[in-house]
């Protein structure tokens, strides 16, 4: 394999999918709001829900929507401490909290699919997209994808899609690969996944002595509502401030995200703002640009030959966000800053672009 190959690593937020008509992280509630008109109990549970945590919440009021990962991240609080907060259970009950945290996120979900429907990837009026997709194929990059939704499967694998695709091959990849260490619309347990027709998935993630473990796929994409009306829970990580990653698959995900980072000669951060409560990709983060300067672990528990310092490019026009990602990136990285929407980035990035340095950049912002 050429030693080009694979050695560009591109790490994709939310920041990507909403020039595509996908919400923020920080916009999600508000806009989920109109989404729900014809689920009026729904709507007024949730609103009881939202004003108990945040009593000067009116939906009236733009301002007053909380960040739905502060609210789930609420909503898990009120879960943990539900018998410790209380005698008796009275008319709301701990399921009925369960129940409207899952109902919030299969909304979340099929309106996620209602957008992705509305998308035509091939339309020339994408020229980013379309450009974006040449780059990548041509680099046989990796993509660290942190969003649920299907945009980056569908433009790049289209009906091709397999366990390849998502970095499961027990061959040698080939890429372009995209790693999902949140998880994806079209991932399923083993109960629910079981029972979708062999043409339509595949078996994406298996463990021989636990098949409870095991993930399918759907190859095909649409909602998680079947034509026998059944319903199916996709295999997504919650918004919260402390996620939690329990099935197996998330484990080798995310080993596949620093060994990549760890090799990587250019990362690029594209929509992507590295959330002051994301922990976890913050972590993973620091360990892929350590082990670049100081080499990766081999399987003798020694370090590998270093790969240098990766060449960092971040393409964001929130220079806090940049700012978060820069303090996360090693001493000797030499870090680019465009201060655009993905939309209207001149994707060569081979332009000059506002430096992000300790020793300036504080002033240049």
């Amino acid at each position: 394999m050429d030693d080009t190959e694979q050695k560009c690593v591109y790490v994709v937020g939310a920041g990507y999918s909403k020039a595509l008509g996908y919400p923020l992280t920080s916009e999600l509630l508000l806009q989920l709001w109109n989404q729900i008109e014809e689920d009026p109990k729904f709507k007024e549970e949730l609103g009881r829900i939202i004003r108990f945590h945040h009593p000067r919440f009116n939906c009236c009021k733009a301002g007053s929507f909380p960040n739905v990962e502060e609210l789930l991240s609420e909503m898990v609080v009120n879960e943990e401490l539900y018998a410790s907060s209380r005698r008796y259970p009275g008319k709301f009950t701990k399921k009925d909290l369960q129940r409207l945290k899952q109902t919030l996120l299969m909304k979340i979900s099929y309106w996620f699919h209602a957008i992705s429907g509305e998308i035509n990837l091939s339309e020339p009026s994408i020229p980013w997209l379309n450009e974006f997709h040449d780059r990548v194929r041509r680099e046989k990059a990796v993509i660290i994808s942190f969003n649920w939704d299907l945009i980056l499967d569908r433009l790049l694998f289209g009906s091709n899609l397999d366990e390849a695709s998502y970095g499961f091959s027990k061959e040698s990849p080939e890429g372009p690969i995209l790693l999902k260490p949140h998880g994806s619309l079209n991932w399923f347990e083993s109960d629910p996944g079981r029972f979708i027709e062999d043409s339509e998935s595949f078996p994406l993630f298996e463990k021989k002595n636990r098949p409870r473990a095991t993930v399918y796929a759907f190859r095909k994409f649409r909602g998680p509502k079947t034509k026998h009306d059944r319903e199916y829970t996709p295999l997504i990580i919650p918004p919260v401030y402390l996620k939690k990653f329990a099935q197996p698959i998330f484990r080798e995900l995310w080993q596949k995200c620093t060994s990549w980072l760890s090799n990587a000669k250019k990362v690029f951060f594209l929509g992507y703002s590295l959330p002051e409560a994301d922990y976890h990709a913050r972590f993973i983060l620091r360990c892929g640009f350590h082990n670049q300067t100081e080499g990766e672990l081999d399987k003798r528990n020694r370090r590998k030959i270093p790969t240098g310092p990766a060449e960092v490019i971040i393409v964001n026009p929130d220079c806090e966000a940049a700012r978060r990602i820069e303090e996360s990136v090693s001493p000797g990285h030499k870090c680019r800053w465009f201060p655009t929407p993905i939309e209207d980035a001149d994707l060569r990035w081979d332009l000059p672009s506002l430096g992000l340095h300790p020793n300036h950049s504080r002033k240049m912002m």
